[in-house]
Order: C-alpha cells, then structure tokens, then sequence
C-alpha cells in the first residue's frame, strides 16, 4: 500500500502544479473551493464556510472535518465520532462552537463536544493544528476547533423579512432517515430563529461477513446478521430557539438549545446510551467600538446521560438485569475578549475565561454482586478553570506578519469519597482512594509565537513554535476502581480494556515546532499548493503505563505520566483543470496526510495514530449540477500500541459519488458511499464489541482472542431534498 501512497502522491502533486493544455480546454477565471491564506494570515489555520458544508452528506457534525488535514475521526457512536488531531485525541483538543467549550461527562465520551450541534446549524470551521494562537488554545495541546453558527441578518428597511430552510434525507444502507427544519423572522433592529432537526437509523451493514458465529458468547439477543455492525443505531432530536437585538452598537443574542438521544449505539464499547438530554443557555454581546470590539458571552450547559445494555447486547446476567449508569455534567462559563486595531492590519487581543464544570457518575445497585450499594464511579467531581491571555498581531510590512502571545491558566479540581457496589470486590480500592488528597491544582503558561514571510504574491511560508499544557481530565484523575468489570466500564478509547486513573497525574506540557507554505498563483483562482510540517515533544504525556492480565485477554490498565514524541506533515493541492464547451467546468484536489507519534519511555507506538492516507477529489460543474468522485487511499495500519494490543489494519481504497443540483431556492443531493462495496477495516474503528456478553470479564463472553476490528460501511446510497423560501 505505500507504493501505492507514494504514487498518488506523486500524480497528485504534478496535476496541482500543471495546467491541462489540450486544445479542448480554455481557462477562465473561476474559485478555488480550498482556502488560500493571504499575507497576514497565519498558515497553519484552515476554514471552510457554508457553501462547502453544503455538500457534506453525513450527518455528525464531527465528519465535517475530514475536510481538513490532519484531522481523523475515530469509531464511536454514529452520531458522535470522536475527532483526532495529528495524532492526539479529542480531550487533547480545544472545541468551541460560538466561543463555548464544552466537555464530555461520559467515561465513554458518549457525550463528545461536537454532538451537541446539529451539523445543519454550522456555518463555519476554522481548525488551527499544531502551533495555535493563544486567544484559540489554553487547557489543549494538539489544537483548536473553532465552529460557529450563522450570524442573524437584519432588515435594512424596517420591513420584517422571512425566511424558512427545509431539508430531509435518506441513506440506504442504514436506513437512515431524517428531518432540519428552521425559520426565521427578522426587522431592522431585531430577529426571532427556530432550528429542529429529528434522524435516526437501523444498523450499517459492512460489504462481507466479518465475525464467527456466535460472537461475544451466548447472548439473548438473536437475529444479526453475520455483516450486521450491531449497536450501531441512533435516534436523536435537536431543538434551538434563538433571539437577537441590536441597539446603537450593541448586537445582543440569547440562545436556548434542547438535545434528545431516545438511543445511541456504541459498537466499540459494552454499554449503550438509552436516554440523553441536554440544555444549553448562552448569552452573547458584541460592542463595536471605532477602536475596536468586545465580546462578552455567559453560558450554562447540563447534560444527563443514562446508559445501559442496548437491544443488540446481552441483558440478564445470572439474574441481573442490566446495569443502570447516570452521568449528570454541568457546565457554567463567563468569557471576555477585547480586539484593539492598531491600525488596519494589527490588532491587540486580550481576554479573559472562566469555567466552572462538575460531573456526578453513579451506578444504580440492580442485584447480585452489583449490590447493594449505589457505586459512585466519579462523586461530585469538580473541574474549574480560569484564564487570561493576551495576543499581538502586527503586520510589519507588505511581506512580514508575526504573532505573539501569552496565555496564564489556572486548574483547580476535586472530588468526593467514593464507594463500590459492595464492600466484598471495591472496599479496598475506595479506601486506598478516598484516603488521598483529591484537590488538585495545576498552573499553565502558554506561548505562541509565529511569523509569517509572504515574498511575493505566489508564496507565503510561515515558521513557529509553542508550549501548551493540560491538565487531566476528571475520569483520568480519578477513576479508582482495579475491579475488571468496573474498570471495563471507564473506555474511551473503544479498545475492549479497563482503565484506572491517578489522582497524582501531572499536567501535559507539548513543545511544537512548525513550518507551513503556501504557493499560488497571482490571483488565487488557478492552483494553490499548502504543506505543513510540525514536531511534537510532550511531557508527562498522560498513557496507559501499566497492565492486569484478565481471563478475557484484555488488559486493566492505569494511567500515568511518561514522554512521547509526534511528527508528521500534511500536503494539500487544489486546481482548477480547465473548460470544456457544453461540459463545464474541471477541478481536482488532493489531500495528504502523515503523522508518527511514540511513547519515548515506553518505546511504543502511540494509541490511534492514523496511517498515511491520500484523498483525492476529481469534480465538474455546469449550470446547476456539481458532481465529484471522491477516492481515499488509506496505507496499512503497522505501528500499533502494544499496551493497548490494539489491532493492525490492512491498507484499502474507497471510491465515492457524489452530484448536487441548485436552482435558485432547491438544492438536490445524490451520493454513493464505498462505490464498489470494498471490505474494510478503518484504522481508528476499535474493538467489535456491538452484541454478545459485553459485561462478562470473565472469558465467557467477548474475549480478545476471538475479538476483531470495526468494519467500515458498505455500499449506501444517500439522497436528499432542501428547499429554502
């Protein structure tokens, strides 16, 4: 399969720097759909807007960023990938949708950043990777994930202007099916949105057969199929109302949002979401000032979470039935940013951040050995943060632009005493647990330094270098059960194993240095070529150090601190082919991406760490239609993380169409996924763990040595309908 990586490549490279010059083709001046950074514009940011998020025919808001490089999505559940970030996972990343973080309460990240948005509400991605901009990081060491939600349009002569969005789809494969509805009501100084959206779908198939009969041992479940990826259904409904208020220069926004999952599935891990709910209140303000602006927004966010043993896994456990787990998280937060323009190219950036997060995890007794106590897995642990930070932009000249800042963080975490079902299998470990001190304290000193060199108009290189921190999160700090089936329970890595925190884990400290080019033509119409490179130390990496054999074949393994290095490069072309009369237009685009990361101490290779991959994009458009075929070339997974056994993976390719038709207000989508049906395990899938005895440890349910990976989606056909008045 590297040959075959090497190669495309290769093509990919020399189509992104020659122009086709058959006699048949003519070129004029048209966009290029990828971004091109101009001078002044740090380079190791990408963005996308509405009109490329258009066309996006999955439904989690996470797959929107495999438009970026760099970026991959593990398994998780269908509506909640989990995102990683050249090589580091989503804990490692700063998420924000409208300047609001937020944090998973699951220990199996049920509950990621980025389910708690519809994707049809997104109207722009901007993802710095790497070296990030202190006013975008703190808390964070691999990045920044940026999204933001459509800023309400006003009527310009007090006249009330309507406007309504409807959209429904459908993919075959799963059965998935669903509705987006929004409206709106605006006049000079005031507007009124609502936003809903209902989906759900059956389990996806694979494009063979992929596990042995009877798979997770005898279960009271019957009736999946052989390439049935079981617990991989969802049904989920998102509501948001929202209002706004400009007043001189005031604009005032309040939003109120509701989440609904009845079900989630989770095909890589041993329990199921069965009821979520989720509020949101934010309150925002921009003052725009001749000097500048200030941004102040206050938020609160709550999510409980219930989960259990969905309809494709065993329920009844010798006479127990299920097992009933809560997690309750809040999250409360202020933030103040102030921007002051220097002149039209400078702006000074300071601000302030607090938050405020708190996670309740218990266990409900339901008989036997989970008995007769409520198991407090996580009690009344509490997560606060508090920041300042201030960022200098200054365009020196035509040719130079640096970026500079300093980001001050505090951490202050603590937790309640702990308790087990029983005392027979948890007495010890609560003890030793609740014997330590749970408060701890950690203080982070963030820099972020680049500058950017722009010669000409066809180039611009930028080179930079920074120290971010984290500190850990709550289930890493304070998960204390050694029991193999608790501690089975607190994945989210989708590995099949158990894991056990530290309470005396030391915060995470990443030393990045990065090189970024972009090359263009003069106009940025034609081609553009953007590579980034970048080098990673991390210290006190926050790993799985140590193991227990279990009869299952999978491992209890505790956390703690060690040393890791990543490094990698990602290479993206966009260009524009030329016209054909009567045929349109002709693009291609190419992406390339390769990360390696090791656990220095341990000299093993780092935990999901995506292979080389290729993407290539072949497009035409004409009048309405835009149509594409998308090819994804994926090397094979060889550098795998022995503590975690995690499983290697062959390299494949995927070949997917996709055609759009927009007149005026309707837009009609077609799509087929995994063309050719190809067979395929994705390198971030994790353990099959969608039915059988998912609870059982003991070597009569699911073991590791008859376990496998999870499949990716055979051949589906996806359409859908929106209409806009």
């Amino acid at each position: 399969m590297k040959t075959y990586s090497y190669l495309f490549l290769i093509i990919s490279l020399f189509l992104s720097l020659t122009i086709m010059a058959d006699e048949g083709l003519s070129l004029r001046e048209i966009y290029v759909i990828t971004d091109v950074v101009t001078p002044g514009e740090i380079t190791s940011g990408e963005s996308i807007s509405s009109s490329r998020l258009n066309q996006q025919f999955k439904q989690d808001t996470s797959s929107l960023l495999e438009y970026f490089t760099g970026i991959d999505n593990a398994a998780n559940g269908s509506m909640s990938s989990i995102p990683y970030m050249q090589g580091l996972n989503d804990d490692r990343i700063r998420i924000s949708v409208d300047g609001v973080d937020l944090n998973s309460a699951c220990t199996s990240h049920t509950d990621t950043d980025l389910s708690f948005i519809d994707i049809n509400d997104v109207d722009f991605i901007k993802v710095f990777a790497g070296i990030t901009p202190v006013s975008m990081g703190g808390d964070s060491i691999a990045g920044s994930i940026k999204i933001k939600t459509k800023k309400p349009t006003f009527s310009q002569d007090d006249q009330l202007i309507y406007s309504t969005n409807i959209k429904s789809f459908y993919k075959s494969n799963n059965d998935e099916q669903g509705v987006h509805f929004k409206s709106s009501v605006a006049s000079g100084n005031a507007y009124f949105k609502y936003s809903g959206s209902y989906s759900q779908s059956n389990n996806y198939s694979s494009a063979d057969d992929f596990k042995v009969a009877n798979y997770g041992g005898s279960s009271d479940k019957s009736g999946i199929r052989d390439d049935e990826i079981a617990s991989s259904g969802y049904q989920i409904e998102n509501h948001q109302l929202s209002y706004g208020y400009q007043l001189d220069n005031h604009l005032l926004e309040i939003k109120f949002d509701y989440q609904s999952i009845p079900y989630q599935g989770f095909m890589n891990q041993r329990m199921d979401v069965v009821g979520q709910h989720t509020h949101k209140i934010h309150l925002y303000d921009t003052i725009s000032y001749a000097w500048g602006k200030l941004e102040l927004q206050a938020y609160h966010h709550q999510v409980e979470t219930k989960m259990n043993f969905g309809k494709n896994k065993n329920f009844n456990y010798s006479g127990t039935p299920g097992m009933s787990m809560t997690h309750h998280g809040f999250t409360t937060g202020f933030n103040a940013v102030s921007d002051i323009y220097l002149n039209d190219k400078s702006t000074l950036r300071s601000g302030l951040e607090t938050q405020f997060y708190e996670v309740d995890d218990s266990w409900d007794p339901t008989g036997g050995m989970m008995s007769p106590n409520v198991m407090k897995n996580i009690n009344d642990g509490k997560r606060d943060r508090y920041s300042i930070f201030t960022e200098l932009d200054l365009q020196w000249s035509k040719e130079w632009f640096t970026q500079s800042g300093i980001r001050l963080t505090q951490v202050e975490m603590d937790t309640n005493d702990v308790q087990g079902y029983n005392n027979m299998g948890y007495a010890a470990d609560a003890n030793s647990f609740n014997a330590l001190n749970h408060k701890k304290d950690d203080t982070h000193l963030d820099l972020s330094l680049s500058a950017a060199y722009s010669p000409n108009l066809n180039q611009t290189h930028e080179f930079g270098y920074s120290i971010k921190n984290r500190s850990p999160t709550l289930q890493e700090r304070y998960l204390w059960s050694n029991n193999a089936m608790a501690a089975s329970m607190a994945n989210w890595f989708g590995d099949g194993n158990g894991y056990v925190g530290d309470v005396n884990l030391d915060k995470e400290t990443a030393h990045t240095f990065a090189y970024a080019a972009v090359f263009h033509d003069a106009d940025k119409q034609l081609w553009n070529l953007h590579f980034k490179s970048y080098l990673t130390y991390i210290d006190d990496y926050i790993d799985a150090v140590s193991y227990t054999s279990r009869a299952d074949g999978f491992r209890t393994l505790t956390l703690g601190n060690q040393n890791a290095r990543l490094w990698g490069f990602d290479v993206k072309t966009s260009q524009y082919l030329g016209n054909i009369a009567k045929i349109g237009d002709f693009y291609f685009d190419s992406k390339l991406s390769h990360v390696k990361g090791v656990n220095t101490d341990a000299n093993d290779d780092l935990y999901h760490v995506m292979p080389t991959n290729l993407k290539l994009i072949f497009s035409q458009k004409i009048n309405h239609w835009n149509n594409g075929i998308y090819i994804q070339l994926v090397d094979s997974k060889k550098n795998v993380n022995d503590i975690r056994q995690e499983m290697k993976t062959s390299g494949y390719a995927l070949v997917d169409f996709k055609s759009t038709y927009q007149k005026e207000n309707l837009q009609l989508n077609l799509g087929i996924y995994n063309l050719f049906d190809r067979d395929y395990d994705h390198p971030l899938g994790g353990v099959y763990m969608g039915q059988g005895k998912t609870m059982n440890t003991t070597g009569m349910g699911l073991t590791y040595a008859n376990a496998v990976n999870v499949p990716g989606m055979g051949r589906s056909i996806f359409t859908s309908i929106e209409y806009s008045f």
